[in-house]
């Protein structure tokens, strides 16, 4: 009754109720703001939901993603959110899916079912993925994030609003590979080496998780502990060079230890281990992976996964004490290398809030009244607001997803391997999944499953080779076309430009640009919708802000 009401005042009643038992969503994320979001939309009436997320529960989510309990705790977040807000509303048909939603089986036909799809996630690459999908189907895409006090929610909609790779996102910070590898000299440099070990005994491979030479999971824990902080280091202060101006490291001294091994999960989280605990603690969590390995195969880094953080935990600390920088607590750690954003519960709640009025406006038809919204952590303009509406943005002409535009790419083609070119560049920089890539003399599908494994075999031995090798052909000034099938054929064009300049293993490895196509008369954008009724702008201008989280 309570709902009702609201809708009649919002200008609808029954008709608009309607529209919301009816329409059929999905919702990507079930963590911070896909709790509030999932509730949220249970409570305003709508009833066919569908919800994706991979992540299982973890004893830090309690403090803010309420529908979850401490017996919820390792299993599937869309499963158990699904069931408890059932309860709010038995009449609700919600289906969950545990799983990634960067696999085929939630592609553009299966995203092609739905209404209106809510991003609720908290990375850049899945939120770019889902975004691309929904520019090539159609589809009505509302997108929220958060960051402690601030958040933000925008509408995408092609030929509309500026879709989510119209902006260029700040690249994640990112340290020079000579750092990580041989002068580390802080916590978070050892971290990210750590990382780079797992991924290089146990993730996907790729040439830059290449710390250590010569080793792989076939060895025991020992000899894995006696090569990467005893031999290598060793090397490193042969190095003389490296040491003029900073202080050596020391190698590690394999002390015997009587620490239990069977620690698993039941790491302190405040409590920094004694190097003794360190070493079994690695010990430990190797032989465990090793042997998940044998079984699974190649694994992906996952910081809820206890082993997996156990392992990265002992590596980090064991490169800090050799290095003399702090040893870092669990909690921390798992921070760091989770790029963990501190998060708050009522900042949720506000976001999905605005997130659903927004869905209901387009389920009435007033797509035109829709409006980039943002909180900010306190008021602000004459009317000292903290929810501040404005236009959202038109599609940007140079964007390669929904106008055509191209990607200008500045590298050094006889340095940089194809293995960089496709890790770093085409998924991690320009957030594709599977890419095509036709240089016009050669056809490269770089699948995450070959059909034979003389293609798995070859696509292997040609990662290794440079850009210009007669292989892979690719040089200055060559166009390349690319797509991913697996975002709904989403294509670009690529503009290679050598530099001499650039090193792929350097502090600027690459650099990027966008460039339209073409510019339309007196510098109007084409494509946009004006929006109706007020402009709802900021009163003053605040700086943009991109939220992650």
């Amino acid at each position: 009754e309570h709902l009702r009401k609201a809708m009649e005042a919002m200008g609808g009643g029954a008709e608009a109720m309607k529209r919301l038992h009816e329409a059929k969503v999905l919702v990507v994320g079930a963590g911070g703001i896909g709790c509030e979001l999932l509730k949220v939309l249970v409570l305003s009436g709508f009833k066919k939901i569908e919800v994706v997320d991979l992540d299982t529960i973890d004893v830090s989510n309690l403090n803010r993603q309420f529908l979850f309990r401490k017996e919820h705790v390792k299993k599937s977040k869309a499963n158990v959110a699904a069931e408890v807000v059932k309860r709010f509303n038995p009449d609700v048909d919600i289906i969950a899916h545990h799983g990634n939603i960067k696999e085929k089986r939630f592609g553009p036909s299966y995203m092609d079912g739905f209404d209106i799809i809510f991003n609720a996630l908290d990375n850049l690459e899945a939120r770019r993925h889902v975004s691309r999908i929904c520019v090539h189907q159609e589809k009505i895409l509302i997108d929220g994030g958060t960051q402690g006090y601030d958040g933000q929610v925008v509408t995408i909609k092609k030929g509309v609003s500026a879709c989510y790779d119209c902006e260029p996102k700040p690249a994640p910070k990112g340290f020079p590979v000579c750092t990580i590898r041989s002068t580390p000299d802080k916590p978070v440099h050892c971290i990210v080496w750590g990382k780079h070990l797992f991924n290089m005994l146990f993730g996907p491979k790729d040439d830059t998780d290449e710390v250590v030479q010569g080793i792989s999971a076939e060895l025991d824990s020992h000899q894995v502990l006696e090569k990467v902080f005893v031999e290598e280091i060793n090397k490193l202060i042969g190095m003389a060079e490296l040491w003029e101006s900073r202080k050596p490291p020391t190698p590690l001294t394999l002390v015997a230890t009587q620490e239990q091994a069977n620690r698993g999960s039941e790491v302190a989280e405040t409590t920094v281990l004694s190097l003794e605990e360190t070493i079994a603690l690695f010990k430990e969590s190797y032989v465990e992976l090793q042997a998940r390995a044998k079984e699974e195969g190649v694994m992906e880094w996952d910081k809820d996964d206890d082993v997996i953080m156990n392992f990265v935990l002992a590596a980090s600390n064991l490169r800090a004490h050799v290095f003399a920088i702090d040893m870092q607590t669990r909690f921390r750690c798992k921070e760091i290398a989770g790029n963990i954003i501190p998060a708050i519960a009522t900042t949720n709640a506000i976001i999905s809030g605005a997130m659903v009025l927004e869905a209901v406006k387009v389920l009435e038809g007033r797509l035109g009244d829709c409006r980039a919204i943002m909180k900010n952590r306190e008021p602000s303009g004459r009317k000292r607001y903290i929810l501040i509406p404005s236009n959202l943005d038109l599609p940007n002409r140079a964007c390669t997803v929904c106008s055509g535009g191209t990607v200008s790419l500045k590298l050094n083609v006889e340095k940089t391997t194809f293995n960089f070119f496709l890790t770093r560049i085409l998924k991690q920089e320009l957030g594709l999944n599977e890419p095509l890539v036709d240089t016009g003399a050669n056809f490269f599908e770089c699948l995450s499953n070959f059909e034979t494994e003389a293609d798995k075999v070859a696509m292997e031995k040609r990662l290794k080779l440079p850009l210009t090798d007669p292989s892979i052909g690719i040089s200055d000034q060559m166009i390349l076309s690319i797509e991913d099938e697996t975002q709904g054929n989403t294509s670009m064009k690529v503009l290679i430009v050598h530099s001499e300049e650039l090193d792929p293993e350097g502090e600027r490895p690459y650099e990027v640009s966008h460039k339209a196509e073409a510019a339309a008369p007196n510098g109007d954008q084409q494509g946009g919708a004006e929006p109706s009724g007020d402009t709802g702008a900021a009163e003053d201008d605040d700086d943009d802000i991109e939220i992650m989280d």
